[in-house]
């Protein structure tokens, strides 16, 4: 299955539909807005894999924008090199974590300008699929849980704040799966100083 805007298709004549369409990686299209304007069968395949259908056929169609995918903290990363990416005609590419409970995995990002700043296309390629590395740590809530109750877990890599060390986010492969009641998203030190140096260098530039 695919979903593509009919005047989204002219700017797709330098890579072949049928490789699209193939192909094991997520695919998807926008518009300069970036609004959805193309999916490939590998964006539901994925979905499928990580149980997020019907959910993700239901809700993400053409013309939602994928910017309401993103924790708004890390808009300003990926809108500042798209808007880069679609205003110099440059290829773009970032590598990032996107494990599953049992599975570490590492995807690289390629972002191509099409046609005349007309949109862009995103190409999300497996770079390491491997059994994890870390310590699976048990969902012990009075390891994790703040005075206030809070479980604090990285909106990125979606490890967990250990509140018995400094500065420790553990694997905890429980709440990958599931994520528990009381959950605040927020950033490890780690994602934190990766995503967020860009934007405390504009604001020292700015």
């Amino acid at each position: 299955m695919e979903k593509l805007d009919p005047h989204f298709a002219r700017l797709l004549r330098f890579h072949p539909k049928q490789s699209l369409n193939t192909t094991e990686n997520t695919i998807y299209g926008l518009w300069p807005d970036f609004s959805l304007a193309y999916l490939n069968p590998g964006w539901f395949r994925f979905a499928a894999e990580n149980k997020g259908e019907p959910q993700i056929s239901e809700t993400w169609g053409l013309g939602r924008s994928i910017f309401e995918a993103i924790p708004k903290e890390l808009k300003i990363f990926y809108q500042s090199h798209y808007q880069t990416c679609l205003e110099s005609g440059t290829l773009w590419q970032h590598s990032y974590e996107c494990s599953s409970p049992e599975i570490c995995r590492e995807l690289i990002q390629f972002v191509y300008p099409l046609g005349k700043r007309e949109g862009l296309l995103l190409i999300h390629s497996s770079h390491l699929s491997q059994k994890h590395k870390d310590k699976a740590h048990r969902p012990l809530h009075q390891a994790y849980r703040d005075p206030n109750g809070l479980l604090h877990q990285c909106a990125v890599c979606r490890r967990v704040r250990n509140q018995q060390a400094t500065e420790r986010w553990d694997w905890v492969s429980d709440w990958v799966r599931q994520t528990p009641e009381k959950t605040s998203h927020t950033y490890c030190a780690g994602c934190y100083g990766h995503y967020f140096q860009y934007d405390l260098h504009t604001k020292e530039q700015g």
